[in-house]
């Protein structure tokens, strides 16, 4: 039986980049998305970084998931998979593999909690041997992506996922980690028992040195 959770975030925690930048630029070498709508979604990493609002990061994302709309999903998510192989391993952070290593020999169930699309996240998920996901899920009729998304995994959001969770598996939130970069997950840092920052943005590192929350710097 696991005797706490361990939440990691995706994008620039768990993995050293953006994983939606870096799959849109993996999918050109492939002539499956062009460069103007990559560069138009590379706003998205700026908008992430400067810390907008749900309300432009939902529309955003809402965006980009409408670009994928009629595509096969189960050619989708093995070309998602196949760039992880690939190409998204290696921005795996070596400290994040230390914090997980550490968190597996005491008995942790591992959970990756983030705003990018299950295309992108279930395949870390497995090759990291997390126990679950929590993710912005694709919707999907009759084997086909719709260019729709569900619940967008931000914020507040993520915070009621992962009290859903806690309460399934019989976890405290006081004992819970939470591992995340960025001043968007704020809320979910302060309701678990461990927050950790993980090459902070300016704004959480300062929040995280007021609060003496541990700093992960690389």
């Amino acid at each position: 039986m696991k005797r706490y959770v361990a939440f990691f975030d995706l994008d620039r925690t768990l993995l050293d980049k953006y994983s939606p930048q870096l799959y849109y630029k993996y999918e050109i070498k492939y002539g499956k998305f062009s460069r103007w709508k990559y560069y138009k979604m590379g706003l998205f990493s700026i908008f992430y970084k400067m810390g907008f609002e749900i309300k432009d990061m939902e529309e955003i994302t809402r965006n980009a998931a409408a670009e994928y709309a009629g595509q096969d999903a189960k050619e989708a998510f093995g070309f998602a998979r196949q760039w992880f192989m690939e190409e998204g391993r290696y921005h795996i952070r070596n400290s994040m593999k230390k914090e997980i290593e550490f968190h597996k020999k005491n008995n942790a169930y591992l959970v990756i909690i983030s705003a990018s699309p299950d295309s992108i996240v279930k395949p870390v998920a497995e090759y990291l041997k997390f126990d679950n996901f929590i993710c912005t899920k694709t919707i999907i009729k009759n084997g086909k992506i719709t260019g729709e998304i569900g619940t967008y995994m931000y914020e507040e959001n993520k915070v009621k996922e992962a009290k859903k969770l806690c309460q399934k598996y019989n976890f405290n939130m006081e004992d819970a980690y939470f591992y995340s970069d960025s001043i968007s997950d704020l809320p979910l840092l302060k309701v678990v028992g461990h927050p950790i920052c993980v090459s902070p943005d300016f704004r959480l590192r300062r929040i995280a040195k007021k609060n003496n929350w541990k700093i992960i710097r690389k």
